[in-house]
């Protein structure tokens, strides 16, 4: 194995491993948003599941980079914006914690919170959403070139559009929902990385 197709399997083996750990980060990620007491590690453990979600992500462009480059290209770009923005929302809910665990008033939580949403979040938005488009492009793009079979990408783009919705309004039972369309997917391209030797970063039949 010459040096470019080695360095092509450890991309994949790295692609693997965080399309696993980050699609399971972010699911675990919602479920500490939502018990009690557990801010700090939801924010905490937001922020990794971004983290890991930009090589995972960029690990789904690599499947049809060769059939599909502009697509491949524009959807990891996309990802990757989003991925950001999504660690800066995560950040926002550690900034929440620490002023509520250092004893701020209510009222001054009020009024930095009104502060927050009515002027910094619809930028944090502008680029938190590029995360979902990101997802619709990825499959779009697996759909169309046959990458992976067809209930992949069917998963993974109703999970994109589920996604923003759960979120903006913070409803509990959509965003696992969104979470579980996810996880799955992701998961089996993952676990494909890590133990086929057929994912050279292009299109596969759909039955490999």
């Amino acid at each position: 194995m010459d040096g470019t197709a080695t360095a092509d399997r450890l991309q994949e083996k790295v692609s693997g491993v965080f399309l696993i750990a980050g699609s399971l980060l972010m699911a675990a990620s919602t479920f500490l948003e939502f018990a009690d007491g557990m801010l700090f590690g939801a924010g905490l453990v937001g922020m990794l599941a971004y983290l890991c979600l930009i090589p995972a992500t960029l690990g789904i462009a690599r499947l049809f980079r060769q059939s599909a480059p502009r697509l491949s290209v524009f959807g990891g770009l996309l990802a990757t914006i989003g991925c950001v923005g999504g660690t800066t929302f995560e950040t926002a809910i550690l900034h929440e914690w620490a002023e509520r665990t250092a004893g701020t008033p209510e009222a001054t939580l009020l009024a930095i919170t009104e502060v927050v949403e009515g002027r910094l979040f619809p930028i944090l938005v502008l680029f938190g959403i590029q995360f979902p488009i990101s997802l619709l492009v990825l499959s779009v793009g697996l759909f169309r070139t046959g990458a992976v079979p067809r209930w992949a990408p069917v998963l993974l783009g109703s999970g994109a559009v589920l996604y923003p919705l759960g979120h903006i309004g913070s409803i509990e039972p959509v965003m696992h929902l969104a979470d579980l369309l996810l996880v799955v997917p992701m998961t089996w391209i993952g676990l494909r990385y890590l133990t086929s030797a057929t994912l050279q970063g292009r299109a596969v039949t759909a039955t490999a």
